[in-house]
């Protein structure tokens, strides 16, 4: 995981932030390789988490989804990804409140 400031580059199943504090996620660019890819945002810091949204990539495409005024995870968020992502890229930030 590459963690820079409002942005996460993910190449596997990752939490998008460890310290289960509130996030909201803007913006996901998901890049799948020769076959299609799903990306699965979850409530939470591991892969047991509520399922918030699903984005369904196309193969060997660029899929992007916005979110207007952001998507709130309560409990952090982990993407869930399957074995055809190249990588995604998402940008969010932690709520303080």
């Amino acid at each position: 995981m590459n963690l820079t400031p409002g942005v996460v580059r993910i190449t596997a199943d990752s939490a998008v932030s460890t310290s289960g504090k509130p996030i909201r996620v803007f913006c996901v660019n998901l890049i799948s390789g020769g076959s299609a890819s799903t990306l699965t945002l979850k409530n939470g810091t591991s892969t047991s988490g509520t399922a918030y949204d699903q984005i369904d990539g196309t193969a060997s495409q660029s899929v992007t989804k916005n979110y207007a005024g952001g998507l709130l995870f309560p409990g952090g968020c982990y993407a869930d990804a399957d074995a055809n992502i190249s990588y995604a890229t998402i940008i969010c930030s932690v709520d303080e409140g």
